[in-house]
């Protein structure tokens, strides 16, 4: 939006964000609501972007959606593939409140087909919404690597990277031990993990445990340049998750000319090396397909 000339900031929510000039620090409740007062009394249209697979996220929804109403409008955008599942269970308040909040939305704007069908179930109009994958096209990016992961990569080829949580549906084990069987066939190989640093004291000892901690390297949410920078460095990029949207991490990789395996759920972009979801055969008989 900046680059088309629109004026455009963030509201980050995230109360672990560090401070930057990048965004407004959110630090609670009152803050946002203190910042949706301001922007939409000064004519600034709101783009809510949230999982939808939680109540949280659609409380937010919900409050931005009312502040919106006293402003030019708001869209929405549903990022999840956990979303669907959510969406078409639980007890009756949970769909009364997605309803409500889809309500004081101008557009609502799904990542796949599957939310968007989720949200119709529950009586959203086709016509409010829209599938567009949350992603722009990416230039190869320079930025300097911190020298600890520089290090470790001069020690390591082939290099596999990874963008994910240390939470069960992103298959952080899988990859772990997929990457331990690996070893044994490619001796220098090293695995690249990037992403928020939350259960990280978990991830560390399921490494130990597999004897693989000199072949993982846990980089934490490293900034999105370096990301990039990464990613390009890398032989393989990986997307082991058992449950996803469309993936912003895999178009990124395959933008930059990487080959990307990832497990066949949710939306992936022509060319993907696809494996069944927790099948450890055909995750690594992917890789292997992408470093011949």
């Amino acid at each position: 939006m900046k680059q088309a000339g629109h004026q455009s900031t963030v509201l980050n929510i995230d109360t672990r964000a560090p401070v930057s000039k990048e965004y407004i620090k959110i630090s609670g409740a009152a803050d946002l609501l203190k910042e949706l007062i301001r922007h939409v009394f000064n004519d600034w249209f709101l783009h809510v972007h949230t999982n939808g697979h939680n109540r949280k996220s659609w409380l937010i929804a919900l409050i931005c959606g009312v502040a919106a109403q006293f402003g030019p409008g708001a869209t929405l955008t549903l990022h999840s593939g956990v979303a669907p599942e959510y969406l078409r269970g639980g007890p009756e308040w949970r769909r009364t409140m997605v309803r409500l909040a889809c309500v004081l939305y101008e557009r609502i704007v799904c990542v796949n087909q599957e939310i968007a069908m989720a949200l119709m179930s529950l009586g959203v109009p086709a016509l409010q919404l829209e599938i567009t994958p949350a992603y722009l096209p990416v230039k190869p990016s320079e930025a300097s690597i911190p020298e600890d992961i520089e290090s470790w990569m001069r020690l390591h080829s082939p290099v596999l990277s990874a963008a994910l949580f240390f939470r069960p549906e992103y298959g952080f084990e899988l990859l772990v031990r997929a990457v331990s069987i690996l070893r044994r066939r490619y001796s220098g190989v090293g695995c690249l993990v990037m992403g928020d640093d939350e259960n990280r004291a978990e991830a560390e000892a399921f490494i130990a445990r597999q004897g693989v901690r000199n072949t993982m390297f846990l980089a934490g949410d490293v900034d999105h340049e370096v990301c990039l920078t990464l990613m390009s460095r890398c032989s393989v990029f990986v997307r082991p998750t058992f449950r996803d949207g469309d993936s912003i991490s895999v178009r990124e990789a395959m933008s930059l000319g990487i080959p990307v395996v990832a497990s066949k759920v949710g939306t992936r972009p022509e060319g993907t090396l696809l494996f069944d979801a927790g099948d450890m055969d055909g995750l690594i008989a992917q890789i292997e397909k992408a470093l011949v």
